[in-house]
């Protein structure tokens, strides 16, 4: 870790500032180390930073804690990432409540950016349990990673069902990687580190609270392409997560359940309130555009496409928030007249697609 990195990880173990108020400050400043060295006064100038967080912050650099901190995690092999860092997961950078940082116990690889996350209720029925088992089994069997938060019910069945196809899972906690939570699932947490990964944006000993799962349901949101809820209640905390989902601009989806079943009313309601009904797997595959042919093998059916137009073609799919076409040109060196042919072809042939604003994404 470089001695800028130190000063922001500093900054982030002494207080719990969140993204907008370190982007203030930042704006304020200019630099981390130079927020460290402000006094109170001047944090206290910017919106946002009280005289509490202005005294933890001014009294960050001497604690020792980041370094303890470091310590520990190296210790327990736990990787740790800030958002400007190129391992930084893609699909979360663009969002102003992003986290600044990403604690990471395992491996996070580009095909988990095409994921799909399954929450719901932590009071499963057996309908619940069918259901989510079904729809686990039918995306991991393709590959496609599974993205859950590690709770009781849903996310357990989710995680279980994903390992039990040999297939790629992330958990995302609410609480610290040191932080056995619910405590029956330990050996789950360590078995998905071992075939995924387990991340929190919360330091390593955090106990959960109830503030730090609507932050856990955010990231889950973002993290995936879509997302699904099996069976939820009405004041489930998986509804936060579609939530997020609707203001991220991905897609939710809901399994409908019994009118008589309590935990099924926030699924319906959803259902009701626009969610896309998920009737079964192979419907909500096609809603995605998710076939059983790797993105690999479609491109090889196209063996007219040229150097340029596979290189437009890569990173458009390399990135999942989509990219405009100044930015392609500016990525690859190349004029805005040369990279618009290009993406008309590629849009011809239904590998590419245009979204609101002229932001191209992979049309599979």
């Amino acid at each position: 870790m470089n001695e800028r990195e130190l000063s922001l990880f500093k900054l982030l173990s002494a207080t719990d500032i969140g993204a907008i108020r370190f982007f203030r400050l930042l704006d304020k400043f200019g630099d981390t180390e130079l927020i460290l060295k402000a006094s109170k006064r001047d944090l206290m100038s910017v919106e946002g930073i009280g005289q509490a967080i202005a005294d933890t912050i001014f009294n960050s650099s001497d604690s020792g804690k980041a370094e303890k901190e470091l310590e520990t995690a190296i210790k327990n092999n736990i990787k740790i990432t800030f958002y400007y860092n190129s391992d930084y997961p893609k699909p979360l950078r663009d969002f102003a409540d992003k986290p600044l940082i990403l604690y990471i116990k395992g491996n996070i690889l580009e095909k988990d950016f095409d994921s799909i996350s399954i929450v719901g209720s932590r009071r499963i029925s057996n309908y619940g349990k069918t259901v989510t088992s079904e729809f686990a089994s039918y995306f991991a069997k393709k590959g496609i990673t599974i993205v859950s938060g590690l709770a009781r019910g849903v996310d357990s069945q989710a995680h279980i069902t994903a390992l039990e196809n040999k297939s790629r899972t992330i958990a995302v906690l609410g609480n610290g990687l040191l932080v056995n939570y619910p405590p029956e699932n330990a050996k789950l947490q360590e078995k998905i580190s071992q075939c995924g990964a387990v991340i929190s944006e919360l330091q390593l000993r955090k106990q959960p609270d109830r503030g730090t799962f609507p932050r856990r349901n955010r990231i889950i949101a973002g993290f995936s392409r879509a997302t699904l809820l099996t069976e939820a209640a009405l004041k489930s905390g998986a509804l936060i997560t579609a939530r997020f989902c609707a203001e991220y601009g991905k897609d939710v989806f809901a399994v409908p359940g019994s009118i008589y079943s309590s935990i099924s009313k926030g699924t319906n309601e959803l259902i009701q309130n626009g969610a896309f009904i998920a009737l079964g797997p192979h419907d909500m595959a096609d809603q995605l555009k998710w076939t059983s042919k790797d993105k690999i093998s479609k491109t090889n059916k196209l063996p007219s496409l040229d150097k340029l137009e596979l290189e437009v073609l890569s990173l458009i799919e390399n990135d999942s928030a989509g990219l405009p076409p100044d930015l392609i040109a500016q990525k690859l060196n190349i004029g805005i007249s040369e990279t618009a042919p290009v993406l008309l072809k590629l849009e011809i042939n239904g590998l590419i697609k245009t979204t609101p604003g002229q932001i191209y994404v992979r049309a599979y």
